[in-house]
């Protein structure tokens, strides 16, 4: 599988699962607010901080709503309060930019526009993530691929032929460092909508790295994700995800984040490797498991069977793993009711 490279990290087979702190609309506007998650999740260890380079501009219809999830109920607002609520100016982007680069971590964003691809190439951004309603959006992913830039593709609810049709444009525009993002639907996405399965499968058809977007209420979605194979986990950052605004419901909360991390981490380090056979005398034998005992005083000539054997504990004699090579087999010489037999009584 080829590996993905963001600034001094690996991403895929072999590397711990890479986390990127998602600043979002957590901020609450705010850009001291996006600042602070993003020094909370340096601090704890995360490996990438991520903006939405999303703007009013886009929306064309003012009718047009938005609905969200917060722990209160469904809530309806306009799509266009929701954009002015929490858009940044590309200068406030780049601002946090800059704040990531003296936290020493890469940065990258969601493009959703060709000039917003620019922007991030001209900042010195290391990635840009193609949105999952974007996954269609083919003329934006071959540009984002040819930007030279680290490309991230979530997929949303597509198809399956939909994700291999978008990996297909940004390679064949030359995109050479790519990562599929599994991104459940739903905001919250609900544990039987997540089809983790789902993350081995684009691992077979394209050979890259996959993550997962997780927007699930809790943090377990994560975990189960990098034991199901994601190399790359996303996750917003909330000052404290039982806020009533949108987004935080699906958050890390900043309280959180370095435990959240760590376990990232330890389920990776569960995964460990497949088992290898190993020569004889370099694998520690249990002392648990069991030995062939005599089951009664054994003469030479008594045989190997059932009737004058059983089995006991410590492995202080022939183990019980031996057993279909030796039934049958006789005793060179005596052994006592409850002796262990050793190789060299056969």
């Amino acid at each position: 599988m080829k590996t993905v490279r963001v600034k001094d990290r690996e991403i895929g087979s072999g590397h711990p699962p890479f986390f990127v702190a998602e600043l979002g609309t957590c901020h609450q506007g705010s850009v001291a607010v996006a600042k602070d998650n993003a020094k909370a999740a340096a601090e704890a260890g995360a490996h990438c901080i991520k903006t939405e380079l999303f703007y009013e501009t886009e929306v064309r219809d003012p009718s047009a709503t938005k609905t969200y999830s917060t722990r209160s109920g469904r809530h309806e607002v306009p799509l266009l309060d929701h954009m002015r609520r929490y858009q940044f100016t590309l200068e406030q982007h780049h601002e946090i930019k800059r704040f990531a680069d003296e936290l020493g971590l890469p940065f990258m964003a969601t493009a959703h526009t060709r000039q917003r691809v620019d922007f991030l190439v001209d900042i010195g951004a290391q990635a840009v993530k193609i949105a999952s309603p974007d996954i269609v959006h083919y003329p934006l992913i071959r540009y984002a691929g040819a930007s030279g830039l680290v490309l991230f593709l979530d997929t949303g609810g597509a198809y399956q032929h939909e994700v291999e049709m978008a990996v297909k444009a940004a390679r064949d525009a030359g995109c050479k460092q790519l990562v599929v993002n599994h991104n459940p639907d739903g905001h919250p996405a609900k544990p039987q909508g997540h089809n983790l399965r789902c993350i081995a499968r684009y691992q077979e058809l394209f050979g890259l790295p996959v993550g997962l977007s997780d927007h699930y209420d809790g943090y377990e979605m994560s975990f189960a994700a990098v034991v199901a194979g994601a190399h790359c986990i996303e996750k917003p950052i909330s000052e404290d995800r039982f806020i009533e605004e949108c987004e935080h419901l699906w958050a890390v909360s900043r309280a959180d984040l370095p435990e959240f991390i760590a376990s990232l981490g330890r389920a990776w380090e569960a995964l460990g490797q497949p088992q290898r056979p190993m020569k004889e005398g370099l694998r520690p034998v249990s002392p648990h498991r069991v030995a062939l005992v005599a089951r009664r005083d054994l003469a030479p000539g008594d045989a190997i069977t059932q009737e004058n054997v059983t089995f006991g504990k410590p492995r202080l004699g022939i183990g019980v793993e031996h057993w279909d090579e030796l039934s049958g087999r006789t005793l060179g010489r005596a052994v006592a009711e409850g002796a262990f037999i050793r190789f060299e009584d056969l």
